[in-house]
């Protein structure tokens, strides 16, 4: 009978990975497939911030026109 409280086993992993591919110049998936989360969230925060600032600027328009 084996005693395997004194054995120990350890695996390593020998399969190589292959590294990734290199993007493709001009294409919008590449660009979100290599940061794709940061990227769009960046397009949506400037997005966001464009409608934001109009929208700010329709409010302060009226109400100025209301004080005349």
């Amino acid at each position: 009978m084996s005693d395997f409280s004194t054995n120990q086993v350890i695996l390593v992993s020998t399969a190589t990975t292959d590294s990734a591919t290199p993007p493709e110049t001009g294409g919008f998936m590449p660009l979100l497939m290599y940061g794709g989360v940061a990227v769009a969230v960046i397009f949506a925060m400037a997005y966001f911030s464009q409608t934001l600032l109009n929208s700010i600027t329709q409010l302060t328009k009226t109400l100025n026109k209301k004080q005349k």
